[in-house]
């Protein structure tokens, strides 16, 4: 359940659009994660294939939504091709933490190397 909600997070933060979060002066400054793609999967409850990086020295990782139309069932072969495309490569989240910790992480980028 804690994937779909964080996956979820991740679908609306992405298509929120990074101007309007720009013109709040009490944004704080945009950070930078690089973080190796561990896997990529279907996610049953969601029906979005999504990829999981690896965690940080914290413990953190990102749960990455990958493809933007849902499916109600596993497509393998398709899995196969975008576990290829995918899995071992680095990606660069540029995000921004909020001030209060009720509040969600926002995403402005995600590119892949």
């Amino acid at each position: 359940m804690k994937k779909i909600t964080l996956m979820l997070m991740v679908l609306v933060l992405s298509l929120m659009v990074a101007s309007t979060a720009l013109a709040n002066a009490n944004e704080a400054a945009p950070k930078q994660a690089t973080m190796k793609i561990e896997k990529v999967y279907y996610m049953k409850g969601s029906g979005y294939y999504v990829a999981h990086t690896t965690k940080d020295k914290d413990g953190h990782f990102w749960v990455l939504q990958v493809t933007d139309i849902s499916i109600p069932k596993e497509d393998k072969a398709f899995s196969q091709v975008l576990r290829k495309q995918y899995n071992g490569k680095q990606v660069v989240v540029t995000y921004v933490e909020p001030f209060d910790e009720d509040e969600e992480v926002e995403i402005w980028d995600v590119k892949i190397k």
